[in-house]
């Protein structure tokens, strides 16, 4: 194992954070003037002549996201509530802006609930001259639970486990949360009416459809019941349906008219920025870095098997034996979701440099163990069983890959995610540790945590941003 490769995984990773920092992404995004009383997002104008703003904001990056915010537009906002992680609170309350942790683990809980009822309370009351921004990033759904009644947090919870336990993806998720939900799929912009409703939002979900994230509080719901209902049976869970969850979900209730001429949502942050900024970072370390995906899904089992595929062929190519069409042919094409491999061609044409390929998305993992981990820690493991079974092929080279969360949380963990590596396997069976029995109860936390002392754990803490995930595949010429 390079420890030099173990600390520029890390450095290109740390890189990819910094680039969707919240307080930068607004500091390009939003710019306001005092002597005007004139906002401007994006190529948008808003004239606040004679209006009072108010901001709230739901999800891992929306605490620097208000800070930067109260920085640019100071005493014109009159009143914000902001609702952040349990644990990643770092400013104290301003004189206007309360921030209230919850959903502690990414788990909805009566803090969070508790704000979500407050931040209704606050939108309800505004009038035609008032302007309410909101402030949305992944995670904002565990963030803002308000359940419909008679539905309890507790069964709304319990549901919404069984179907990520079951590998319902994050889209899933969230259909199934807006139909459900008191201020979710909309509901927040209709209760804010007649005031004017304009939303920041940063992606946490493959493709960034602004009807998905955080379960979409201010985006239209166009959705009927049947769709939350089809995913419930495509899990097997209706029979395990509270009464009350039932009464929701048949309910055919006419819905409230979205008021689209009055809300206005921008996206400011994705993962697409995140690799980018890997993409510069690894190439200043000398490595011929390439994107090849920003919307990697699948099951993590299947995922792995797609990048050993993918670390194989391109071995193939900088081993100069054949051509990608021929490489294609003898192994075959990883099925990895938006998969760019004509950019593989740039592989034969340099030969000096060391391989750095950037992914980003969102996978899912099927809990079976009962043990400690995430998708992440999960993806690392995984992926260097698989490549142990050829790395007599490939011999050559040495490969890694690193797989962590922007957020800095894997889990319901205090890792962001881990690095594994071509002989993982042989280096932990010195250590007796088994990993087959990690993986096979989803326990690759504490395998990392065991494994050379924690080495090849990703910590970070919160980054208070969350963009998804990035994965790092570093193939390296052996000496």
């Amino acid at each position: 194992m390079a420890k030099t490769v173990i600390r520029d995984l890390l450095q290109i990773f740390k890189s990819s954070v910094t680039a969707v920092l919240p307080e930068i992404l607004i500091r390009n995004s939003v710019q306001y003037n005092p002597r005007k009383q004139q906002l401007s997002i994006l190529n948008d104008k808003y004239e606040l002549q004679n209006k009072d703003v108010y901001l709230v904001g739901t999800g891992k990056a929306v605490q620097n996201m208000a800070k930067e915010i109260e920085k640019v537009m100071g005493p014109k906002i009159k009143q914000g509530i902001i609702s952040v992680p349990v644990g990643s609170l770092k400013h104290k309350p301003s004189e206007i802006i309360t921030y209230i942790e919850g959903a502690k683990n990414n788990l909805p809980d009566t803090n969070a609930e508790n704000t979500a009822r407050k931040i209704k309370d606050l939108v309800t009351k505004l009038g035609q001259n008032d302007m309410l921004l909101v402030l949305i990033s992944g995670g904002g759904s565990a963030l803002l639970p308000l359940p419909k009644k008679p539905i309890t947090l507790e069964e709304k919870t319990t549901l919404i486990k069984k179907l990520a336990n079951a590998g319902a993806d994050i889209k899933e998720l969230n259909c199934v949360r807006k139909v459900i939900s008191d201020v979710k799929g909309g509901q927040l912009a209709i209760q804010a009416q007649p005031a004017q409703v304009v939303s920041l939002i940063l992606s946490d979900i493959v493709g960034d459809p602004l009807d998905l994230i955080a379960s979409a509080p201010t985006v239209e719901n166009k959705d009927d019941l049947s769709v939350a209902l089809n995913i419930i049976k495509k899990y097997n869970l209706v029979h395990d349906l509270p009464m009350s969850l039932k009464t929701v979900l048949s309910e055919d209730k006419e819905q409230k008219i979205f008021p689209k001429d009055n809300v206005k949502n921008y996206l400011i942050g994705t993962n697409k920025l995140s690799i980018n900024a890997a993409l510069e970072e690894a190439r200043n370390l000398n490595y011929l870095a390439l994107p090849l995906s920003n919307i990697v899904t699948g099951n993590v089992r299947e995922v792995a098997k797609s990048y050993a595929g993918l670390a194989k062929l391109v071995c193939y190519l900088v081993d100069g034996k054949m051509s990608l069409n021929e490489a294609k042919a003898q192994i075959g094409s990883p099925n990895i979701p938006g998969l760019n491999l004509d950019i593989l061609n740039q592989l034969v044409e340099v030969t000096d440099k060391d391989i750095c390929l950037v992914l980003g998305g969102e996978i899912t993992v099927e809990v079976k163990g009962t043990g400690k981990g995430g998708r992440n820690q999960q993806l690392a493991l995984e992926f260097s069983t698989l490549i142990h079974e050829i790395k007599d092929e490939l011999n050559k080279f040495e490969i890694y890959l690193l797989s962590a969360g922007t957020d800095g949380i894997d889990g319901p963990t205090d890792a962001a995610g881990a690095i594994g590596y071509s002989n993982l396997v042989a280096d932990a069976t010195k250590e007796n540790l088994d990993i087959n029995n990690y993986l096979d109860n989803n326990d690759s936390y504490n395998f990392y945590k065991a494994f050379k002392s924690g080495e090849l754990h990703v910590i970070t803490g919160h980054t208070n941003t969350n963009v998804m995930d990035i994965h790092l595949m570093i193939i390296k010429r052996c000496k």
